[in-house]
């Protein structure tokens, strides 16, 4: 009987698994950044002049997020 390496003979089943844990872990991270953002009280500086507002992109959620 011969003892396999753990990175040895990875199942499709296995890599579809991996991929849709690690897609799904990028999703509730970034739902959870960006909910924790928009919960914060308005900033004057990311409205438009109608009052609408405006989305930054998720890098600068993160950067936000880190302070």
């Amino acid at each position: 009987m011969r003892l396999q390496a753990s990175n040895e003979n990875l199942s499709s089943v296995d890599k579809a698994l991996g991929f849709t844990l690690a897609a799904f872990s990028m999703f509730v991270v970034g739902y959870t950044a960006t909910r924790a953002f928009l919960s914060q009280p308005q900033n004057p500086t990311v409205t438009s002049d109608n009052g609408d507002m405006v989305i930054p992109h998720q890098a600068a959620l993160w950067s936000d997020f880190g302070n």
